[in-house]
């Protein structure tokens, strides 16, 4: 088994209150109740895919310190590595991570609020990131929501941007074009940001290959939401 100091990480964030019901922002249609229940199911879903591989490589959770008592105990394995931000660390969370830091590894930074990266891939996005030269593997979802970002190393100069472009790929493209990197973009993932979202998320749940990114058992997790707004996700 390798070291833990050279594992590369994997780093999943929150970016908002994910399960506070006074501060939890609701999706559009949806009530702050199955908000919270759609978060935790996105949520659940990256432990569930990461745990499988979690041995391989160094994991590290931030949430907003505002959910801290409001988390479910389950959701989140001791091995997870939990850690908490204040609201105004968000915009220079790459100092956050950098206390968690390997100087020598890879770190792939996902983002709780998206879905369609599969156990598989993980290894895939690591090896297009190159450690002789500055290099990055972006996801993004069909309307340019950067649903998680690949390096060699820690820099504020690739990290704070993906906040405060509020991970808009085009907006985060204008922020490091002036640094030289080789960029590599994947474009099959969903971030879940709206009602709209959501009916992309139920039509490619409904698709057998779906299966490689969201387990049985997460479908029907899932399942019970769509049932709740069946009506609303008439497609």
């Amino acid at each position: 088994m390798s070291n833990s100091s050279n594992k590369n990480s994997i780093i999943l964030i929150s970016e908002k209150p994910a399960c506070n019901p006074q501060l939890v922002v609701s999706y559009e249609k949806l009530s702050p109740d199955y908000s919270i229940y759609l978060n935790t199911l996105l949520i659940s879903n990256w432990v569930e895919i990461i745990s499988e591989i979690k041995n391989s490589y160094k994991i590290l959770t931030l949430f907003d310190i505002r959910d801290k008592e409001f988390l479910p105990k389950y959701l989140l394995p001791e091995e997870f590595n939990v850690n908490f931000y204040n609201n105004d660390q968000l915009s220079n969370i790459a100092e956050k991570i950098l206390k968690n830091k390997n100087d020598n590894a890879k770190n792939l930074i996902l983002f709780c609020d998206s879905i369609g990266l599969t156990q598989s891939d993980i290894p895939r996005v690591f090896s297009l990131v190159q450690s002789d030269e500055p290099s990055m593997a972006i996801g993004k979802s069909n309307r340019d929501h950067i649903v998680f970002t690949c390096t060699f190393r820690i820099e504020k100069e690739f990290i704070d941007p993906l906040i405060n472009s509020h991970r808009k790929y085009s907006k985060y493209l204008k922020s490091v074009m002036n640094t030289d990197i080789y960029l590599h973009t994947l474009d099959k993932f969903l971030a879940i940001n709206d009602f709209q979202d959501i009916k992309k998320l139920y039509i490619e749940l409904s698709k057998k290959g779906s299966l490689s990114y969201c387990s049985q058992k997460m479908h029907e997790s899932f399942n019970d939401l769509f049932i709740e707004y069946k009506d609303l996700l008439n497609v």
